[in-house]
C-alpha cells in the first residue's frame, strides 16, 4: 500500500483525488455546462459481465464526444472521473472508484491513477494497467484509458427530425466513424456487490471541489426527459437519490406527451428513476440488466417509452469490437 501511494504522489494526483472521491452529466452534449469542455462530458456508461473472465465485471465510461474534432483526445487533468456504486438499492453510493489524470506530454500520453475501495494502479494512457490489491499487491484486475471508436449507435438526425425514424425502412448511425475517449476497468464482481449479485452503477465527473459537472447511469434519461437547459444542468449536478423528487414530473410529463396513459407513465417513471444502471451479475448482461457494448439501448427505450408505437430507429450495431480487453473498437483514423 505505501509503495503504491508513493508512486501516485509522484504523478501529483493522489491528494486531489482522495479529497474529492469520498465526498458526497448524461449522453453526448446533453446540457449547456458539459458543452464547455467535452473532456468532462460523459457520453455513455457500460456495465457487463466480463466475456473472458468469470468472476469479473467490466465498467466503461466514455467521454469526449466526437473526439479529435469537437472535443480533445485527452482526459481533463485534475478532474476526477468516478464510478459510483450502490450495493444496497438506496440510490446512494456505498463505494467509489476514482480515476484522475495528469496533463499530456508531447506525444499526447497522460499518467493516471485509479483508486478503488481495495485496489489501485498508476499507469499511462494507451496501455493496459494492472490493478493491484493494496494489502497483498496481487493483481485483481486491469484498467485502460484510451481513444476508441464510439460504441454508441443511433439515428440522431431522425431523432432531431421529429422522431422520423426508419425513412424507407432504414436508419443511419450518426456515430459511425466517430471517436471517444474511454476508461475501462475489469474488476472482481465482489468489488461492486455486497453479499449478493445485484448492484447499481453510475458515473460522474467533478471539479476539484467535489461539485458534479456531469453524471449518467442509463442512456438518454437527461437528454429525453429534461427539456430546459436549466433542468438539464440541474439534473447533471444532482444525485440519483433526489431524482424522483426533483425530476419525476418531467419524466411523467414527457411520457404522457408520448401517448402513454397516467398509470403507464407513473410505472415507467418508477422504473426510469433514479438514473442508475442496475444489474444482477448472476444473469446475462443485456440492457436493462446492465449494459453491454452491443446492446441496442435505443430500440429498447423507444419501444418502452412509446408503448411500442416507435419500436426502433432502424440502426443496428455497426461497431467492430475486439474480443479482448478493453473490448471497445479501435479508433477511426
Amino acid at each position: 500500500m505505501r509503495k503504491f501511494i508513493s508512486a501516485a504522489v509522484g504523478v501529483g494526483l493522489a491528494a486531489g483525488l482522495l479529497a474529492v472521491v469520498p465526498a458526497g452529466a448524461a449522453d453526448h452534449l446533453d446540457a449547456p455546462l458539459v458543452k464547455n469542455d467535452g473532456r468532462t462530458d460523459i457520453n455513455d456508461v457500460y456495465v457487463y459481465n466480463s466475456p473472458r473472465n468469470d468472476g469479473k465485471v467490466i465498467l466503461t465510461m466514455t467521454v469526449n464526444p466526437v473526439a479529435g474534432v469537437q472535443s480533445p483526445e485527452t482526459f481533463a487533468p485534475g478532474v476526477p472521473y468516478v464510478f459510483e456504486i450502490d450495493t444496497n438499492g438506496d440510490a446512494v453510493a456505498d463505494r467509489r472508484i476514482g480515476i484522475a489524470f495528469t496533463g499530456a506530454d508531447r506525444a499526447g500520453r497522460q499518467r493516471y491513477i485509479v483508486l478503488g475501495p481495495d485496489f489501485g494502479a498508476v499507469g499511462t494512457t494507451g496501455h493496459d494497467v494492472a490493478l493491484r490489491d493494496y494489502a497483498t499487491n496481487k493483481q485483481v484486475g486491469r484498467a485502460r484509458a484510451d481513444l476508441h471508436d464510439d460504441p454508441f449507435f443511433f439515428d440522431l438526425a431522425a431523432f432531431r427530425n421529429g422522431l422520423a425514424f426508419c425513412p424507407g425502412g432504414v436508419g443511419t448511425n450518426f456515430f459511425t466513424g466517430l471517436n471517444v475517449t474511454a476508461i475501462t476497468l475489469e474488476i472482481p464482481k465482489t468489488a461492486i456487490t455486497d453479499g449478493d449479485t445485484t448492484t447499481g452503477v453510475w458515473a460522474r465527473t467533478t471539479d476539484m471541489s467535489g461539485n458534479t459537472i456531469d453524471r449518467m447511469g442509463r442512456p438518454a434519461i437527461n437528454t429525453v426527459f429534461n427539456t430546459t437547459d436549466a433542468d438539464k444542468d440541474a439534473f447533471n449536478a444532482g444525485y440519483p437519490v433526489d431524482d424522483q423528487a426533483n425530476f419525476r414530473a418531467n419524466v411523467v410529463g414527457t411520457l404522457l406527451a408520448l401517448g402513454n396513459d397516467q398509470a403507464t407513465a407513473d410505472g415507467l417513471a418508477d422504473f426510469l428513476l433514479p438514473d442508475i444502471i442496475t444489474i444482477d451479475l448472476a444473469q446475462p448482461s443485456a440492457f436493462p440488466n446492465g449494459r453491454a457494448l452491443s446492446d441496442d439501448v435505443i430500440d429498447t427505450e423507444l419501444n418502452l417509452i412509446t408503448g411500442g408505437a416507435v419500436p426502433s430507429d432502424c440502426v443496428a450495431n455497426d461497431n467492430r469490437f475486439v474480443n479482448h480487453f478493453p473490448y471497445l473498437g479501435r479508433p477511426n483514423r
